[in-house]
């Protein structure tokens, strides 16, 4: 079990202190008792101590990083004992850098099954895929909270890849997709719910 923080977006030094603080905080964590909040991190940091998250008991806060995956494979339940903005538990905003290729890519929270309380709010994510494939309702617990999921990637397609007049670029193929209404591809044994193109990112 480890604390959590209360910064929201404000942070403290640059992004090097910023990912120090994060190791040193979360490295060998399952539980967070408190909000998880993954603010200004660069893409050549190493997040895989991330992945033994299993329960973070506040809000999840990924903001303004550029990385590309999230490592947080193993994550079940997300709490809401407390919200960011007043209502939500999960936050996802600003993951590009508009200068670079450097951009959040996926969300990767295959093993999601549970928001007990607040809601989800996705937006402005430049290269962020497979957000609209997640049937979130089936998450969240409060029935009458609506998924914010907007602006986010828009070359989803062909696995980040633009899709030119002719379908996805030479060489891009193998596994049998079927397209979700966004145009991302599940693999054809999710249903049409998934987080990510392959057979193993089926939303459970």
């Amino acid at each position: 079990v480890c604390a959590g923080t209360l910064n929201g977006l404000s942070v403290t030094g640059d992004a090097q202190h910023q990912y120090q603080t994060l190791h040193k905080m979360y490295n060998n964590c399952e539980i967070v008792m408190g909000n998880l909040e993954i603010v200004l991190i660069d893409h050549t940091q190493d997040l895989s101590f991330l992945q033994t998250i299993r329960e973070v008991t506040g809000y999840i806060l990924i903001a303004m990083n550029v990385f590309a995956s999230l490592p947080l494979q193993n994550l079940r339940v997300i709490r809401g004992t407390q919200f960011y903005e007043e209502r939500f538990a999960l936050f996802v905003l600003l993951n590009y850098n508009p200068n670079t290729t450097h951009a959040l890519r996926h969300l990767g929270l295959n093993q999601l099954t549970e928001i007990l309380a607040g809601g989800v709010y996705i937006e402005k994510n430049a290269q962020l895929c497979h957000v609209d494939t997640v049937e979130w309702r089936d998450i969240m617990r409060d029935p009458r909270l609506e998924p914010v999921v907007r602006d986010n990637g828009k070359a989803c397609a062909c696995g980040g890849w633009v899709k030119g007049a002719w379908g996805c670029p030479p060489g891009f193929g193998g596994d049998p997709f079927v397209l979700s209404p966004t145009g991302a591809p599940c693999h054809e044994s999710c249903g049409g719910h998934c987080w990510g193109p392959g057979p193993e990112d089926c939303q459970k």
